[in-house]
């Protein structure tokens, strides 16, 4: 099989390009390098340094994918609110530019990463799962839905590419970028701590998430166009523990050796309790889960990789900001001091 994976340097992607190429696959990455590293590229795969967003009928053409890993995106979802116009065409503009040209090379399945995000506020206790009504109340998660429904459409009017859609939240593990200052809050945490610096909370930390170890959900993802039943589905995936905040930030001060240093800011204006039920997951990918790792055992996984390596310069916003009103003031300040103002 030949399988194109985007985002193929950064975080998830790399770890998808990985399988797949341990299973014999033949592999081509694609990545423009704004926010993963050539460090991360497996080996044994080809790569093509190159946006989403240019022209990718000619590679695909060449390269003749069977199937497209779609993992390249710019994941800052509390970012997103202030840079929309960027948010929506490095996410929706972009994978439909990927999904026309494995289109047009006659990829038979297309793999989509897209978001808790897309659920946006619970509206009752319970956690999400994928029967529950998606109504995102941010820029990203009303992009990863878009999405969605466009890969969904085109199947439906084209016949193809057959497509499974993966839905994961709060993912970490090694390789994953802890020098971006606007996303992956266990990354964001583990850099202070390898700073010592303190570690910023918004709010009072209480809010909660199922932080998921990125072993579980690679394989899921990397091995769903294997498995039939899998065809045109969308699926929760990640841990199930919920655990403030908070409390991680004190797990990786304890990991690390120091005492817990928490700088509380202002409070976001985001979703305070986001959970997803991993039935369907966990019955159609039972291997995957019985690889995946605690949240206190990943996070020793990801503290024993970050340690051995040296901290990356600062990864920047993206692009100039275009709605300043509720930018939180620690990223306002920061901003002052960046080329994207």
């Amino acid at each position: 099989m030949r399988a194109l994976v985007t985002g193929a340097a950064g975080f998830m992607g790399s770890h998808v390009a990985e399988i797949v190429r341990a299973e014999g696959h033949k592999v081509l990455g694609v990545d423009d390098l704004s926010g993963g590293f050539l460090e991360n590229l497996p080996h044994g795969i080809a790569f093509e340094q190159r946006s989403i967003t240019a022209d990718m009928d000619e590679l695909c053409e060449k390269f003749r994918p069977d199937v497209v890993f779609h993992l390249a995106a710019y994941a800052a979802e509390g970012l997103s609110h202030h840079i929309p116009v960027f948010n929506y065409v490095n996410n929706v503009i972009g994978t439909v530019n990927v999904l026309s040209a494995a289109y047009h090379a006659g990829a038979k399945h297309f793999v989509f990463t897209s978001s808790i995000a897309a659920y946006g506020h619970p509206h009752s206790d319970q956690p999400f799962d994928e029967r529950t009504a998606c109504i995102p109340c941010d820029p990203y998660g009303t992009a990863k839905l878009a999405c969605e429904h466009h890969i969904r459409s085109m199947y439906d009017y084209h016949g193809g590419p057959a497509y499974t859609i993966f839905r994961p939240h709060n993912v970490f593990g090694s390789r994953q970028n802890i020098s971006d200052p606007y996303r992956n809050v266990v990354g964001i945490f583990m850099a202070c701590a390898l700073q010592n610096k303190p570690m910023p909370v918004f709010g009072d930390g209480s809010q909660t998430r199922s932080f998921s170890h990125i072993g579980a959900v690679a394989h899921a993802i990397a091995t769903s166009p294997f498995i039939p039943d899998a065809r045109n589905e969308t699926f929760n995936i990640g841990g199930d523990e919920p655990m403030s905040v908070k409390k991680m930030a004190e797990i990786i001060a304890a990991e690390f050796g120091i005492k817990p240093n928490l700088q509380f800011l202002v409070a976001r204006k985001e979703v305070r309790h986001a959970h997803c039920k991993h039935d369907l997951a966990k019955r159609m990918f039972p291997e995957a889960y019985r690889r995946a790792l605690d949240i206190r055992s990943g996070v020793k996984e990801m503290a024993d990789y970050v340690r051995n390596r040296p901290l990356s310069a600062p990864t920047e916003c993206p692009s100039p900001i275009e709605l300043y009103d509720h930018l939180p003031p620690s990223w306002s300040e920061r901003l002052k001091h960046s080329q994207c103002k």
